[in-house]
């Protein structure tokens, strides 16, 4: 019997409570069979995590039923299997660490760039100015 992705996603949130992972930091999702984790890994409570405990997170998930693979993208380790075993490598840098969402592109986290806005303006306004702007180029 087919155990489908939603029931592995249940178990997968299961098992990232059971080591205390902060579920606000990492994404996690089940497609044809391979669970694809992706964010940071961190604690729910900011203690550190042993690169132990990640092996034993990524074989308790790989041992789901229906999961045939796991896959990660984290921003804080770097984990890649070989046959049964993991090569768990924690990265130097973490967004919280650095007090600045990082956004992930391509493998590299660049910082978010605040905007401040200085004039208070009706939301009505501004629709009208962008309703306008093409009217004003053909001319």
């Amino acid at each position: 019997m087919d155990v489908s992705r939603y029931e592995v996603n249940r178990q997968v949130r299961m098992v990232l409570n059971r080591h205390d992972i902060d579920l606000t930091k990492v994404d996690y999702s089940c497609i044809g069979g391979t669970v694809y984790l992706t964010g940071e890994l961190l604690k729910a409570n900011e203690d550190d995590i042993a690169p132990a405990m990640v092996e034993s997170l990524f074989k308790e998930i790989a041992r789901i039923s229906g999961v045939r693979n796991v896959q990660s993208d984290l921003q804080n380790w770097t984990i890649s299997s070989e046959g049964s075993s993991w090569q768990i490598t924690k990265s130097k840098k973490k967004s919280r660490d650095t007090g600045v969402r990082a956004i992930q592109q391509g493998g590299t986290g660049e910082a978010a760039e605040d905007v401040h806005i200085e004039i208070s303006e009706e939301i009505a306004d501004v629709l009208k100015d962008i309703q306008e702007k093409p009217k004003q180029e053909d001319m």
